[in-house]
């Protein structure tokens, strides 16, 4: 009886040590929320949805997006992650989502969104940060890299150019014949 109540009390504190841990991990290394931001006027055609996490590094991509498009005649939408399956891909003619893996996972909202909308991966352009920085969701064309800050604009430009071919693109499938 003895050994099995010192078995017991070993597997508790385990858990507990464990409860712990997760606890501290989340607190420490979770994102802090987005908060919602618009630039341009919504009635504009041109719309472009970012939806990203809050670090220093990803508020640095966001920064150079948004001075870049400004002064176009360009709608940005900006919204955390865990809002975009409140948004509909259609109303878009671009979607910039910036995440981090957690957990050896993006965000849930991340997955959900991506799957709904497999068939619009072309309007996507996903950059995910994770600790190795080669963490990225398979089945589209995605960036990923460490969270270094130095390296914001670089990732930046990437994420500009490709805005910037995918806008091309529906201009020229929008054309009147």
């Amino acid at each position: 009886m003895k050994k099995l109540k010192r078995i017991s009390l070993a597997i508790i504190s385990l858990m507990l040590v464990l409860f712990a841990l997760g606890f501290w991990y989340k607190a420490t290394y979770s994102m802090e929320d987005t908060a919602p931001k618009q630039v341009n006027l919504a009635d504009l055609d041109t719309k472009i949805l970012i939806a990203t996490q809050g670090s220093d590094f990803k508020r640095a991509i966001v920064t150079n997006i948004v001075n870049h498009f400004k002064l176009d005649s360009t709608f940005l939408n900006i919204i955390d992650v865990k809002e975009l399956n409140t948004k509909n891909i259609n109303d878009y003619k671009a979607i910039v989502i910036l995440h981090t893996w957690e957990y050896g996972n993006p965000p849930p909202s991340v997955m959900v969104f991506i799957a709904k909308n497999l068939k619009y991966k072309s309007k996507l352009i996903v950059m995910a940060t994770s600790g190795k920085g080669t963490n990225k969701i398979g089945g589209i064309d995605a960036l990923s890299g460490e969270s270094l800050i130095e390296d914001a604009s670089d990732y930046s430009d990437e994420i500009i150019e490709r805005i910037n071919r995918i806008l091309k693109t529906n201009t020229i499938l929008n054309q009147p014949e």
